[in-house]
């Protein structure tokens, strides 16, 4: 199964499929291009809010800065 290099959303689901092939429709723009990290950042975090009940705005940042670290994209 193929995984977005930036946030791990599974390329297999077409609702996740976009124009890039590493990359899904939700980290990239129109043409396929990565987002920002900080854009990319907002996306996840609001993911994490969406289905970690009481977690907050500051704590959510947090913890997608740290998911990501963990992504062939964003590794350092």
């Amino acid at each position: 199964m193929e995984f977005c290099h930036s946030c791990a959303a599974p390329l297999s689901i077409p609702d996740f499929r976009g124009p890039s092939e590493v990359y899904c429709k939700h980290c990239t723009d129109e043409d396929g291009n990565l987002n920002t990290r900080e854009e990319v950042q907002q996306g996840i975090a609001g993911w994490f809010m969406s289905w970690q009940p009481g977690i907050d705005e500051a704590t959510a940042a947090t913890r997608a800065a740290a998911y990501m670290q963990a992504m062939p994209a964003w590794a350092e």
